[in-house]
Protein backbone atom coordinates (compact mmCIF):
# COMPACT_ATOMS: atom_id res chain seq x y z
CA UNK A 1 0.00 0.00 0.00
CA UNK A 2 1.29 3.50 -0.84
CA UNK A 3 0.93 6.65 1.27
CA UNK A 4 -2.34 7.64 -0.45
CA UNK A 5 -3.78 4.22 0.28
CA UNK A 6 -2.70 4.51 3.91
CA UNK A 7 -4.35 7.93 4.25
CA UNK A 8 -7.56 6.79 2.54
CA UNK A 9 -7.78 3.71 4.78
CA UNK A 10 -8.14 5.95 7.82
CA UNK A 11 -9.55 9.22 6.41
CA UNK A 12 -11.87 8.08 3.62
CA UNK A 13 -11.48 8.62 -0.10
CA UNK A 14 -9.81 11.75 -1.44
CA UNK A 15 -12.58 14.06 -2.61
CA UNK A 16 -10.50 17.00 -3.91
CA UNK A 17 -7.00 18.37 -4.03
CA UNK A 18 -4.84 21.37 -4.79
CA UNK A 19 -1.41 21.75 -6.31
CA UNK A 20 -1.27 25.33 -5.02
CA UNK A 21 0.35 28.15 -6.95
CA UNK A 22 3.81 29.50 -7.75
CA UNK A 23 4.55 29.92 -4.01
CA UNK A 24 3.75 26.28 -3.20
CA UNK A 25 6.69 24.10 -2.16
CA UNK A 26 7.93 21.87 -4.98
CA UNK A 27 6.06 18.57 -5.15
CA UNK A 28 3.69 19.32 -2.26
CA UNK A 29 -0.07 19.05 -2.73
CA UNK A 30 -3.02 19.24 -0.35
CA UNK A 31 -5.74 16.60 -0.42
CA UNK A 32 -9.25 16.87 1.03
CA UNK A 33 -10.73 13.62 2.28
CA UNK A 34 -14.34 12.48 2.40
CA UNK A 35 -16.71 14.50 4.56
CA UNK A 36 -17.85 12.84 7.79
CA UNK A 37 -14.73 10.67 7.85
CA UNK A 38 -13.08 9.66 10.04
CA UNK A 39 -16.00 10.96 12.15
CA UNK A 40 -19.24 12.87 11.71
CA UNK A 41 -19.08 16.61 11.08
CA UNK A 42 -15.40 16.61 10.19
CA UNK A 43 -13.28 16.37 7.09
CA UNK A 44 -9.51 16.12 6.96
CA UNK A 45 -7.01 17.94 4.78
CA UNK A 46 -3.46 16.64 4.47
CA UNK A 47 -0.27 17.44 2.66
CA UNK A 48 0.91 14.88 0.15
CA UNK A 49 4.50 15.15 -1.06
CA UNK A 50 6.09 16.91 1.90
CA UNK A 51 7.49 13.51 2.88
CA UNK A 52 9.67 13.55 -0.25
CA UNK A 53 11.71 16.28 1.44
CA UNK A 54 14.25 15.03 3.97
CA UNK A 55 13.89 17.00 7.19
CA UNK A 56 16.21 16.70 10.16
CA UNK A 57 15.33 16.32 13.81
CA UNK A 58 17.44 16.42 16.94
CA UNK A 59 20.73 14.57 16.71
CA UNK A 60 20.80 14.80 12.89
CA UNK A 61 18.22 12.03 12.70
CA UNK A 62 16.18 12.25 9.51
CA UNK A 63 12.45 12.71 9.31
CA UNK A 64 9.85 12.46 6.58
CA UNK A 65 6.60 14.14 7.55
CA UNK A 66 3.12 14.92 6.27
CA UNK A 67 0.74 17.37 7.95
CA UNK A 68 -2.99 17.13 8.51
CA UNK A 69 -5.82 19.21 9.90
CA UNK A 70 -9.30 18.10 10.95
CA UNK A 71 -11.84 20.76 10.01
CA UNK A 72 -15.60 21.13 10.30
CA UNK A 73 -17.46 19.89 7.21
CA UNK A 74 -19.70 22.95 7.24
CA UNK A 75 -18.19 26.37 6.67
CA UNK A 76 -14.57 25.31 6.21
CA UNK A 77 -12.09 28.16 6.28
CA UNK A 78 -11.22 29.24 2.74
CA UNK A 79 -7.51 29.53 3.56
CA UNK A 80 -6.95 26.12 5.20
CA UNK A 81 -5.10 24.62 2.20
CA UNK A 82 -2.96 27.75 1.95
CA UNK A 83 -2.09 27.41 5.62
CA UNK A 84 -0.94 23.82 5.09
CA UNK A 85 1.14 24.90 2.08
CA UNK A 86 2.65 27.72 4.13
CA UNK A 87 3.65 25.42 7.01
CA UNK A 88 5.07 22.83 4.58
CA UNK A 89 7.14 25.56 2.90
CA UNK A 90 8.41 26.78 6.26
CA UNK A 91 9.51 23.27 7.24
CA UNK A 92 11.32 22.79 3.93
CA UNK A 93 12.99 26.20 4.20
CA UNK A 94 14.24 25.61 7.74
CA UNK A 95 15.23 22.03 6.91
CA UNK A 96 13.73 20.31 9.93
CA UNK A 97 10.37 18.89 10.85
CA UNK A 98 7.93 19.55 13.63
CA UNK A 99 8.43 18.01 17.03
CA UNK A 100 5.47 16.82 19.06
CA UNK A 101 4.32 19.76 21.16
CA UNK A 102 5.93 22.41 18.96
CA UNK A 103 3.93 25.61 18.54
CA UNK A 104 3.95 27.64 15.33
CA UNK A 105 2.88 31.19 16.15
CA UNK A 106 0.95 33.05 17.32
CA UNK A 107 0.83 35.01 14.07
CA UNK A 108 -2.56 36.71 14.27
CA UNK A 109 -5.90 35.08 13.49
CA UNK A 110 -5.47 32.00 11.33
CA UNK A 111 -9.00 32.00 9.95
CA UNK A 112 -11.65 34.61 9.22
CA UNK A 113 -13.60 33.54 12.29
CA UNK A 114 -12.68 32.39 15.77
CA UNK A 115 -9.69 33.22 17.91
CA UNK A 116 -7.18 30.62 16.73
CA UNK A 117 -3.76 32.23 16.23
CA UNK A 118 -1.24 29.39 16.37
CA UNK A 119 -0.80 25.73 15.44
CA UNK A 120 0.14 22.94 17.82
CA UNK A 121 1.94 19.84 16.46
CA UNK A 122 0.23 16.76 17.87
CA UNK A 123 0.01 13.03 17.46
CA UNK A 124 -3.27 12.33 15.60
CA UNK A 125 -5.03 10.99 18.71
CA UNK A 126 -8.50 10.88 17.14
CA UNK A 127 -7.29 8.08 14.86
CA UNK A 128 -6.00 4.55 15.43
CA UNK A 129 -2.40 4.30 16.66
CA UNK A 130 -1.24 2.64 13.43
CA UNK A 131 -2.23 5.75 11.45
CA UNK A 132 0.46 8.07 12.85
CA UNK A 133 3.47 6.45 11.17
CA UNK A 134 3.53 5.07 7.63
CA UNK A 135 6.51 2.83 6.86
CA UNK A 136 8.14 3.05 3.43
CA UNK A 137 11.27 1.49 1.95
CA UNK A 138 12.97 4.89 2.40
CA UNK A 139 11.94 5.13 6.06
CA UNK A 140 9.02 6.17 8.20
CA UNK A 141 6.65 9.02 7.34
CA UNK A 142 5.36 10.71 10.49
CA UNK A 143 1.82 12.07 10.18
CA UNK A 144 1.49 15.19 12.31
CA UNK A 145 -1.81 16.78 13.29
CA UNK A 146 -1.82 20.59 13.30
CA UNK A 147 -4.29 21.70 15.97
CA UNK A 148 -5.38 25.35 15.83
CA UNK A 149 -4.92 26.97 19.26
CA UNK A 150 -5.45 30.38 20.86
CA UNK A 151 -2.93 32.96 22.12
CA UNK A 152 -3.62 31.89 25.71
CA UNK A 153 -3.01 28.23 24.88
CA UNK A 154 0.26 29.04 23.07
CA UNK A 155 1.38 31.06 26.11
CA UNK A 156 0.41 28.18 28.41
CA UNK A 157 2.45 25.69 26.35
CA UNK A 158 5.50 27.97 26.38
CA UNK A 159 5.19 28.40 30.17
CA UNK A 160 4.25 24.86 31.22
CA UNK A 161 5.27 22.58 28.34
CA UNK A 162 3.39 20.38 25.95
CA UNK A 163 2.80 17.57 28.45
CA UNK A 164 0.89 19.94 30.77
CA UNK A 165 -1.12 21.17 27.77
CA UNK A 166 -1.99 17.63 26.71
CA UNK A 167 -2.96 16.80 30.32
CA UNK A 168 -5.30 19.82 30.24
CA UNK A 169 -6.74 18.58 26.94
CA UNK A 170 -7.49 15.20 28.50
CA UNK A 171 -9.04 16.83 31.60
CA UNK A 172 -11.21 19.31 29.68
CA UNK A 173 -11.87 17.22 26.54
CA UNK A 174 -12.62 20.08 24.09
CA UNK A 175 -13.64 19.51 20.49
CA UNK A 176 -10.33 20.28 18.79
CA UNK A 177 -12.02 20.46 15.40
CA UNK A 178 -14.18 23.39 16.55
CA UNK A 179 -12.53 26.55 15.23
CA UNK A 180 -14.77 28.66 17.48
CA UNK A 181 -13.99 26.86 20.73
CA UNK A 182 -12.82 28.93 23.68
CA UNK A 183 -9.34 28.56 25.18
CA UNK A 184 -8.85 25.79 27.69
CA UNK A 185 -9.75 26.86 31.22
CA UNK A 186 -6.24 25.86 32.33
CA UNK A 187 -4.76 28.38 29.89
CA UNK A 188 -6.97 31.13 31.29
CA UNK A 189 -6.14 30.46 34.96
Amino acid sequence: MNLIGHLETFLGQISAGSVGDETTPDGVQVAWFAPDAPFTGVTTMATVGLSRHHLTMSGERGLHQELLMHLPVDDQPHNAAGLLFQVAGRLIDRGHGLHRGEVLGPHGRLFDRGEMTALYAAVPIYLADEFSVYETAAGAVVLTWLVPITDDEATYIHAHGWRAFEDALVAEDPDLTDLLRPSLAAANA
